[in-house]
């Protein structure tokens, strides 16, 4: 099997991995980092445009961090799908 090949069936597995009841645990650990990254920039703000600006980037990192998470469990295999 070539890389193109593994990549594709890569994909086809993450896509069905975050369907169903998976996506749903997905965003719910989204929502609590989203609401620990608001209780912690809110602190730090000093304006309307760089609070929401912090908010924005808070929900950027809610979204990756869960990722993160799976990668870091499963030893990275999605980023690094030809290491073994």
């Amino acid at each position: 099997m070539n890389w193109r090949q593994q990549f594709r069936e890569d994909n086809r597995l993450l896509l069905q991995l975050v369907g169903g009841w998976r996506a749903h645990v997905y965003f719910y650990a989204a929502a609590l980092t989203f609401a620990f990254q608001i209780a912690d920039r809110w602190r730090d703000c000093a304006g309307f445009a760089s609070c929401n600006l912090s908010f924005a980037k808070g929900a950027i990192w809610a979204l990756a961090w869960p990722f993160y998470w799976i990668n870091y469990a499963t030893g990275f295999v999605l980023f690094h799908p030809n290491r073994w």
